[in-house]
């Protein structure tokens, strides 16, 4: 009993998917009445262009990392982070008191060097020559004059050694005669006074004095006379022998030295000393351009229009150098941005092709730009060979920063007004390479080899084989291919 009913449940089970599959069918099979076995489009005149894709980040056009090209404590930093500066503005300077003494001292170097090459190089005038021979009187003056000193000097020893003559004895004591005479008569008209008040005060109280000292003084020079001279007086004769040698030597030199000058200016300057002053000349202007960069090697200057993005300096501070720069500047005005393309891709890219750029961050901006750059040199990037290719962005009202990500989208070729189908309906001969459509003759679709042109993802110019107007056919699936996929599933 149990199979019989076993039985039947399975010829009901099987008798409603029949009954099921078959109102599927008619169904298909009505619908696929109802629909054209084929899609039609109007072959139309249109732009085609063709493009290259590749990604990267928005990048400065130029960022200059500054540093001192010398050591020392900074004096001051006149920036700070966000600072816009013009090219050639003082950033930040070391202490710079030496640096600046020595280009002073090369300044003053130089300017002495230049007049002395001037002087050398000019003829002299009359004033100078009659001036170069009063100097040559005056020192044959000079040595006249320190040799007669010379002279009295070793007379006035001669006679110190001799000691005095019997002459010179008469003198003195003649001289001693007169003043005892003197003596006595000032005595005698003192004696008339000097019982009157204030007799000490009278002149011939006075006239008394006065004699008796010059009594003595002739008696003590007799006496120093006839003793004869003493080792002290002899070492200053010697001495003032030896000081007045001294002065003719140099008077003498004086005299050569005003010579030769005076010989100079009227035979001129030599080739030898103009060559030598030449060279004093370039040897100070060497070290002033030494002293000039040593200056400025203490002091950063912004070397192009840009906005301050780190400072790494405070004032006070000794700076030595080290890994970070001092300071660094970023143009945010021009941007660049390098992207990589694929090796089968560059070769489409060329200098002055039109781009335009995708940005995630910006994504309503319209903006655009050209290739400036392509690097003839490729780079392996995992295993994948592309080159560099460098973009210049448009001037553009859209905020772009540093660091953004960007899609580039290359325009390598464009043709406009040319003939184009849709890319889904050519089909490709893989064997041959030969390209075919299906053109509408007469109602009925028919095979008709075309010649591609200019192709992208959705169009391809057609070159031949196809005239305005024309109508090509996508032939869809078959009504039976259609039935079975109703029947077992699929698409």
């Amino acid at each position: 009993m149990k199979r019989l009913l076993t039985v039947i449940i399975t010829i009901a089970v099987l008798g409603a998917a029949g009954w099921f599959g078959l109102q599927r069918f008619q169904a298909s099979r009505a619908q696929l009445d109802e629909q054209p076995t084929y899609e039609t489009v109007s072959v139309e005149r249109g732009a085609i262009s063709s493009t290259v894709s590749a990604t990267g980040s928005i990048e400065p056009e130029a960022e200059v990392a500054l540093s001192f090209r010398a050591s020392g404590r900074v004096e001051q930093v006149l920036v700070s982070v966000g600072q816009p500066v013009e090219a050639g503005q003082l950033l930040a300077q070391l202490d710079v008191t030496d640096a600046s003494l020595a280009l002073e001292q090369a300044e003053v170097s130089l300017l002495i060097s230049r007049a002395q090459l001037d002087k050398l190089e000019k003829p002299p005038s009359d004033s100078d020559i009659i001036a170069s021979q009063a100097n040559v009187t005056v020192a044959q003056a000079s040595v006249a004059s320190s040799e007669a000193s010379l002279a009295s000097a070793q007379a006035s020893y001669r006679g110190l050694i001799a000691g005095a003559s019997p002459e010179e004895i008469a003198v003195q004591e003649s001289q001693i005669r007169q003043a005892a005479v003197n003596v006595r008569q000032a005595q005698s008209a003192y004696d008339e006074v000097k019982n009157f008040p204030d007799a000490g005060a009278s002149p011939q109280a006075v006239q008394l004095e006065q004699t008796t000292i010059a009594l003595e003084v002739a008696q003590a020079q007799l006496a120093l006379t006839q003793k004869g001279a003493n080792e002290a007086q002899i070492a200053a004769a010697l001495a003032q022998i030896a000081q007045a040698e001294l002065g003719v030597r140099q008077a003498r030199s004086n005299l050569l030295v005003a010579q030769d000058a005076l010989d100079a200016l009227l035979q001129g300057t030599s080739a030898e000393d103009l060559e030598i002053a030449r060279a004093q000349v370039r040897q100070a202007e060497l070290s002033k351009q030494q002293a000039e960069i040593t200056l400025n090697n203490a002091m950063l200057y912004a070397p192009i229009n840009s906005v301050v993005s780190q400072v790494n300096l405070r004032q006070g501070e000794l700076y030595g150098g080290g890994a970070l720069p001092a300071i660094v500047l970023t143009d945010l005005v021009s941007f660049h941005m390098t992207v990589l393309v694929d090796e089968l891709d560059v070769r489409q890219v060329q200098i002055g092709q039109i781009v335009r750029l995708s940005l995630d961050a910006l994504p309503d901006a319209d903006i655009t730009g050209q290739v400036t750059k392509v690097s003839p040199t490729a780079r392996d990037v995992g295993g994948v060979v592309a080159y560099e290719v460098e973009i210049v962005p448009d001037t553009t009202d859209a905020q772009l920063r540093a660091g953004m990500s960007a899609t580039a989208i290359i325009t390598t070729a464009q043709v406009d007004n040319i003939l184009r189908v849709p890319n889904r309906f050519i089909q490709l001969d893989r064997e041959s390479g030969r390209a075919f459509v299906q053109k509408i003759i007469n109602d009925v679709p028919s095979l008709q080899e075309i010649e591609m042109g200019l192709r992208n993802d959705r169009f391809t110019q057609v070159l031949a084989g196809l005239s305005d107007e024309d109508q090509i056919a996508l032939i869809r699936s078959s009504s039976e291919d259609q039935l079975r996929s109703a029947i077992f599933g699929g698409n």
